[in-house]
């Protein structure tokens, strides 16, 4: 797989980059983290044992109990679940190991590469800049920011921040090869086909309109006013503790985010600029002088809105309960009509799939839901909600082989045969 944030409609077929595969663990050493594993209470942030409240979506005693042999089976050496009821986090948890072979527990707190679970967050900061009227939908980004690696057509100047959020854009999800140029597969608006790369583009249309760094923005305008604290874009702290990915043998992988980000430590304190403040311009001179192999495309590059978020369950539960919005409303909130545009269908995939403003939407037992799914390889994410109900989940785990669990604990939480899972696999 090459570096970068790579979704699960361009995994198949693909093995984790030999770069990346930095430390092999023998099976045996796996048995014996999972052994550790299954000795470890299941814990909250606090440390307690806990146990879910929830009347709907309840993780029942019986299946935390098998927990453990199924994330052996399925080598998942470590994930996280909260669970949120009446549009509230009410309960969270940590299973398992941050690294195969090392003690070191996962709980609620614990950083995981969300993937792109960051896209929804994105859409949110874009929307409370339409609503502070600093962008607007439906304007072609090229008045904005004319985008170099475009092709020179005339579809090019007719992409809006409407076709990014929902993946009409036309553009591929993202480029690999050196030399690969981005295409138009059918002009903007024209039907649902996901890309990254247009995502990107919204991220340097949204630096051009606050000139600032993209981190500083987030940070400022959506991170801390939502209270996620700990989570983060990039990497601006040497002291940032996250969880490994891991292959699908359980092998311990050092995150993308991890190898670059020590790097651009190194660089902002040589070039006397944090990496809060870095901007395109920024991270491509970094990749250049990092990976002169790499073609500095947007899934090299960090911070990157459509994958780089590191953050806990915890944290991103907070983001949930704001889409939901029963309780608390503030200046950092959507105004109502911003919301429900994001969870209204904006263009339709199936019968029962449709897509908002930066998230999956789904007809489920006659209930409009809203999820997402996150795949950087060693990485594996997934979040739902049921904005009417205020139910929802959120599950992070650390290996190629987490939709494994991740699906059987959505199901547990939210019942079973989502469409969102189908859609999924395709």
């Amino acid at each position: 797989m090459c570096s970068g944030y790579i979704d699960a409609v361009s995994l198949k077929g693909q093995e984790l980059d030999s770069r990346h595969a930095a430390i092999n663990m023998k099976r045996r050493d796996f048995l014996t983290a999972a052994g550790a594993a299954a000795a470890i209470p299941i814990i909250g942030s606090s440390g307690a044992a806990q146990a879910p409240t929830l009347r709907s979506g309840v993780l029942s005693t019986s299946f935390l109990d098998k927990l453990p042999q199924l994330m052996e089976w399925s080598n998942v050496p470590g994930l996280a679940v909260a669970l949120l009821k009446d549009g509230k986090l009410s309960w969270s948890m940590g299973s398992g190991v941050k690294k195969a072979g090392d003690p070191a527990s996962v709980n609620a707190d614990t950083l995981f590469g969300a993937a792109s679970l960051s896209k929804p967050l994105f859409t949110y900061a874009i929307l409370r800049m339409r609503d502070e009227n600093i962008i607007d939908l439906d304007r072609p980004l090229w008045n904005y920011l004319p985008y170099e690696d475009l092709p020179a057509a005339e579809q090019s100047k007719q992409i809006t921040a409407r076709h990014v959020l929902t993946h009409s854009t036309g553009l591929q999800n993202w480029r690999f090869g050196r030399g690969q140029k981005l295409e138009f597969a059918f002009k903007p608006g024209e039907r649902f086909q996901y890309s990254g790369e247009g995502f990107y583009y919204l991220q340097r249309v949204l630096e051009s309109i606050a000139d600032r760094g993209f981190e500083e923005y987030m940070q400022e305008k959506v991170l801390k006013p939502l209270g996620m604290v700990n989570s983060t874009f990039g990497w601006t702290a040497a002291d940032l503790k996250m969880s490994w990915g891991h292959s699908s043998r359980a092998e311990a992988v050092e995150a993308f985010n991890v190898l670059r980000g020590r790097r651009h430590l190194k660089l902002a304190d040589d070039w006397k600029k944090p990496v809060r403040s870095w901007r395109h311009d920024d991270a491509v001179r970094a990749n250049a002088l990092i990976d002169k192999e790499s073609p500095s495309f947007p899934n090299s590059l960090l911070p990157n809105c459509a994958g780089s978020l590191i953050t806990s369950v915890n944290e991103y539960a907070l983001f949930m309960a704001r889409l939901m919005q029963l309780h608390r409303r503030d200046e950092h909130s959507l105004p109502e009509t911003g919301r429900r545009e994001m969870l209204s269908p904006q263009i339709k995939l199936n019968t029962a799939i449709s897509w908002g403003l930066g998230i999956g939407l789904e007809n489920y037992s006659n209930r409009s839901i809203f999820w997402h799914w996150g795949d950087n390889g060693v990485f594996k994410a997934f979040m739902m909600g049921d904005p009417a109900a205020g139910s929802g989940i959120v599950v992070f785990t650390n290996a190629q082989n987490g939709h494994r669990m991740w699906q059987r604990i959505v199901t547990e939480a939210m019942g079973p045969d989502h469409p969102a899972f189908f859609f999924y696999m395709t």
